[in-house]
């Protein structure tokens, strides 16, 4: 395969930057977000965000499950403290959520696996008897975390700082678009948004390659019809790069 011509589905503004890494590796990128991110930002919303945010050296574990949630929980903690707290794992989940607390100096770990199911391995069960963790995320996210962790005798509070919406595209957006050979998808909620516009403007996409970050939203794929999904074994442009190369390279055989 020549070119290989990639829908990239990230919000922004992640998505801007991942198209720079396609295009820098000589691949096309095409930028459609499956996902506006919006900061919470009416009086009380930022108001409890502040007070949770003043209070994060109560915790013992502080888990962020997005880079979203890492970009803006770091906006909130350089107006909240101007040294980090001591004691506190910072752990973020996936390496580019992690990658980008450790750029704006959170000293974050990474589980083993990258995903929500990994870290529920990683934490084991023992350790978290009595512990006190807050899960940074957007509002409305999945449950499983915090309700796996606190069978596990862990007391889990959340800090949500933004929402998800689905973006809003016309019919003619999607007749614009080049010819698309491989589509990125880098959530559950993406996939869902981009299947939603897909079977009504451009079914045939359901026969393309498409690359998911989890086992999980790979059988979410399978089961919505898309019928050559693969699991890129994280969210992540190293780990979506990769499987990339390693569909690009078969393409070429």
């Amino acid at each position: 395969m020549q070119d290989c011509r990639i829908l990239i589905t990230r919000p922004e503004p992640e998505n801007t930057l991942t198209c720079e890494r396609v295009r820098a590796h000589g691949w096309t990128a095409v930028s459609l977000p499956m996902l506006d991110i919006a900061p919470l930002d009416n009086a009380d919303q930022q108001a409890l965000i502040r007070s949770q945010v003043f209070d994060i050296d109560t915790f013992d574990y502080v888990i962020f499950v997005s880079k979203n949630a890492a970009r803006i929980a770091c906006e909130w903690l350089d107006a909240c403290w101007p040294m980090l707290p001591i004691g506190v794992h910072w752990i973020g989940i996936g390496e580019g959520t992690t990658n980008t607390l450790r750029e704006e100096g959170v000293p974050a770990l990474s589980n083993p696996g990258h995903t929500t199911e990994a870290l529920l391995d990683w934490l084991k069960p023992a350790k978290m008897t009595n512990q006190k963790i807050l899960i940074v995320r957007g509002l409305g996210g999945r449950p499983e975390l915090g309700l796996k962790l606190e069978e596990r005798g862990a007391k889990v509070s959340y800090l949500s700082l933004y929402e998800r919406k689905k973006p809003h595209y016309h019919a003619q957006t999607f007749f614009m678009l080049p010819d698309i050979n491989l589509i990125w998808v880098t959530s559950g909620e993406s996939l869902s948004n981009l299947s939603e516009y897909v079977t009504l403007h451009t079914p045939e996409w359901k026969t393309l390659p498409i690359l998911t970050p989890s086992i999980r939203v790979n059988q979410q794929a399978i089961e919505m019809g898309w019928i050559n999904a693969s699991c890129a074994q994280g969210a992540d442009d190293n780990s979506l790069i990769k499987a990339t190369e390693f569909h690009t390279g078969k393409q070429n055989d």
